[in-house]
């Protein structure tokens, strides 16, 4: 080859490597220098994917004629919380002339408490309240998020309330997200159904999906550091994640682009962007704190076999590191202790088949369970049976006991 092709194929392989790897660092480089647009990329609350929808307008999403109220939250800090609460359809469908007759017109609700449809939730009893904590990105309102609200309640038509919201920043709630913001605005929800609609805390379930997964796991560890005595039904948590610098080593941003992934395999300097991470979202560590101090627990991991944005590795780490800690404490329940721990885990996996497979490690202060299905991918999982059937589990294990 000629000194002058030579010379050219050399500057086309620069130009053609170096250029996405010189864009790449630079991308990376903003991210560490500009803590605003790294929120941006962590949280995508700006990617609503309802902007051609009304968000105070919930029949646009499927539900009955005022079925769902949109209402406001506030937090200590000052927020808004743009908030649903989601009849379940068989008590609906008993109040639907007294619903309709109440003259909300303007969508978005200012007094709540004053609606029948609030009523209908505190004054029965019997029902059930799901805390709904929803991933990245959109709204609760966006993608499978409303089929999976039907779905739940689908179980329990009568009694099961969802009170779903959308994190400072996102929708039309107010703010900013970080992960100390998010979390104040799950403890505001939380409050909201513990002392405004009074239901008691072991008629409520607290259910993630993804980044909601974290907001859950550090909602029940705060509760069980600041409120011991607060048990509440159980804990399901979906498509999981152990860390957030983990999850960057093989996150793809809609599947496609890459977050840490190009550097994963290069320790320190992987070390070092993820030193950088303005959210830490560190799950195994609050999984073995709320395991150390609640009083009484249902957990559920709950992951697709097939999830191809976070691995269900993930769930499997935290529910290894929840049995860790069991161990620990000395609170493991089964009559086979004699065995090792990798003993128990093969024996207590039920395979099945299509299904996937459920293990229960009991323990002294509540069951925890990992659950893989074998189908759901990253999302659509939320609106399937598995997930509505172990929210179900949790309330009816808790009025068995």
């Amino acid at each position: 080859m000629e000194p002058s092709a030579l010379r050219s194929t050399i500057i086309v392989l620069c130009l053609t490597i170096g250029g996405p790897a010189i864009l790449y660092f630079g991308i990376l480089g903003s991210l560490i220098a500009v803590p605003s647009l790294q929120a941006h990329v962590t949280y995508l609350h700006r990617v609503a994917l309802t902007w051609s929808k009304d968000l105070n307008v919930p029949e646009q999403f499927g539900f009955a004629r005022h079925q769902v109220t949109p209402f406001y939250i506030s937090t200590t800090d000052g927020e808004r919380l743009h908030s649903w609460h989601i009849l379940p359809l068989v008590a609906y469908i008993e109040n639907q002339p007294q619903i309709l007759s109440q003259g909300l017109e303007g969508g978005l609700v200012h007094d709540f408490g004053s609606t029948l449809n609030f009523r209908l939730l505190k004054e029965n009893k019997s029902a059930r309240l799901v805390l709904y904590f929803h991933g990245t990105s959109g709204t609760m309102a966006s993608g499978w998020r409303p089929d999976s609200y039907r779905s739940l309640y689908a179980a329990d038509p009568l009694n099961t309330h969802i009170l779903a919201f959308d994190y400072r920043g996102y929708g039309e709630s107010s703010g900013y997200p970080s992960e100390q913001g998010v979390i104040n605005d799950a403890l505001a929800v939380t409050d909201w159904a513990l002392n405004t609609a009074e239901i008691p805390p072991e008629n409520i379930v607290i259910y993630g999906q993804s980044l909601g997964s974290a907001v859950a796991l550090a909602l029940v560890n705060e509760y069980s550091k600041r409120y011991p005595e607060i048990r509440f039904a159980g804990l399901v948590v979906t498509a999981t994640f152990s860390d957030m610098a983990r999850l960057t080593a093989t996150y793809r941003i809609g599947g496609i682009i890459p977050v840490l992934s190009p550097i994963a395999k290069i320790p320190p300097l992987f070390k070092y962007f993820t030193s950088q991470l303005s959210s830490k979202w560190d799950n195994m560590q609050r999984i073995a704190e709320f395991i150390t101090t609640a009083q009484q627990y249902d957990i559920t991991f709950l992951h697709a076999e097939d999830d191809a944005d976070i691995s269900m590795e993930h769930s499997k780490r935290l529910f290894h590191e929840a049995i860790r800690v069991v161990e620990t404490l000395g609170n493991y329940s089964g009559d086979d202790g004699q065995k090792s721990i990798d003993e128990r885990l093969h024996d207590r996996q039920e395979q099945r088949g299509e299904g996937g497979s459920l293990t229960v490690w009991p323990t002294k202060r509540g069951p925890i369970r990992l659950e893989i299905p074998k189908y759901g991918v990253h999302d659509k999982i939320m609106s399937y049976p598995a997930t509505s059937i172990a929210i179900s589990r949790a309330f009816a294990r808790h009025a068995s006991s």
